[in-house]
């Protein structure tokens, strides 16, 4: 799963972490990146751990990966980043800071590698790229998959913040920093496997698709379907509707169980 969680606040002004715990308990995602988290949170003179909350609810190991500057919600604030969870163990981490253009906030692509179980030997790298102009947003995640440095079964995913459909008709149609990924090899796996209208934003009435997880295409057989969840909860919990994947190991490459992400 990726999921802009909007720095904890829900569209009812909310910071509410069992609102959250249940939209990705009830997707069955064993891999979940994060976008737009604070942590830790300061606010009404004591300092919170959401993330921490979160990750114990679902029984997860989380990091998370400052972007280097601080973000506000509704009477808290904290430093912004992106976070993984995963029911495996992480390890490897890594957090990287992107090209940054004069003017423009600081991002960064937090990745690390599941350590047990089924899933063991894949990487997850996450990023949130800039909300304002597609030439700095292919910047940075050029910046990105040069911090990548490996063949090995991976997924990059986040907030493109690209707007457009994105649809699996519309691959003549989309913005560049889409047609970069493509070039360097990746395929969006709502477009290879996706069902559904597949629009992530805004939460209550989704026009387009900001978000993905991209595989590389050796990988991509390995993609079942994608899907973006729609519940009253999600409605609420965030300004963003979270993207899943279903994907697991390729005959040819590795004999194992499913893992969902």
């Amino acid at each position: 799963m990726v999921y802009n969680i909007h720095r904890w606040t829900g569209q009812d002004g909310r910071l509410d972490v069992a609102r959250l715990a249940k939209v990705i308990g009830d997707s069955g995602a064993d891999i979940v990146a994060l976008n737009e988290v604070l942590h830790p949170v300061s606010g009404g003179g004591c300092i919170r751990e959401p993330l921490a909350d979160l990750a114990k609810r679902l029984g997860m190991d989380f990091h998370f990966g400052p972007s280097g500057w601080l973000d506000f919600g509704p009477g808290w604030h904290g430093p912004v980043g992106n976070a993984l969870l995963s029911r495996a163990s992480l390890t490897n981490v890594s957090n990287t800071l992107l090209p940054r253009f004069p003017g423009t906030k600081q991002r960064s692509l937090l990745g690390a590698s599941l350590d047990n179980g089924p899933y063991s030997g894949l990487y997850a790298f996450v990023t949130h790229l800039d909300h304002a102009f597609e030439g700095t947003r292919i910047a940075q995640i050029r910046g990105a998959l040069s911090a990548i440095t490996r063949d090995g079964p991976h997924f990059i995913c986040g907030d493109f913040n690209s707007p457009g459909f994105h649809g699996i008709r519309s691959r003549h149609l989309s913005l560049p920093v889409v047609r970069w990924m493509r070039h360097a090899g990746y395929n969006d796996s709502y477009s290879a496997a996706g069902f559904g209208s597949g629009r992530t934003y805004p939460s209550g009435r989704p026009l387009f698709r900001v978000d993905f997880i991209f595989f590389p295409n050796r990988w991509v057989s390995g993609l079942n379907n994608a899907s973006v969840i729609d519940t009253t909860a999600v409605r609420w919990a965030s300004d963003h509707r979270p993207l899943t994947a279903d994907w697991s190991w390729p005959e040819t490459e590795h004999i194992g169980e499913n893992s969902g992400c």
